[in-house]
């Protein structure tokens, strides 16, 4: 028997369900545009994930090219600065942003020296201690 391309289009929105890319609430079964726009609108959520992914590769390969090991960091900036790196870089994973007291922030301006570390620090906002 041959595979149509019905069985395609209900192969591949059988397959972004199943990995909860789609629901199946977001189309008709005999909408095509409708199940289009799922699918299209889901590789765009995709693209952007795999995006931040590479970004934030990027950034953990910067990061041990300059300090070599992670212990390293612990050893010169202080363990708090460690685990800042492990929040920058889920955050650049996320989209979003980490905040730092002033004193966190001086301990992790390393980040800065990275060569793309213009970019790292926009992630870090740091917080204002006369805030209420």
């Amino acid at each position: 028997m041959a595979y149509s391309c019905t069985d395609f289009v209900d192969d591949v929105l059988n397959d972004m369900v199943i990995r909860s890319w789609i629901k199946p609430e977001q189309y008709e079964p005999d909408d095509p545009q409708g199940q289009c726009d799922a699918v299209v609108a889901a590789i765009g959520n995709a693209d952007v994930s795999l995006n931040l992914a590479a970004d934030a590769k990027q950034f953990h390969t910067e990061l041990l090219d300059a300090v070599e090991t992670l212990t390293g960091i612990a050893e010169q900036h202080g363990t708090v600065a460690l685990a800042n790196v492990v929040y920058l870089q889920a955050a650049i994973l996320k989209g979003s942003i980490i905040e730092l007291t002033r004193e966190e922030a001086e301990a992790f301006a390393f980040v800065r020296n990275l060569p793309s570390g213009g970019r790292w620090w926009t992630r870090v906002k740091v917080a204002d201690p006369n805030a209420r």
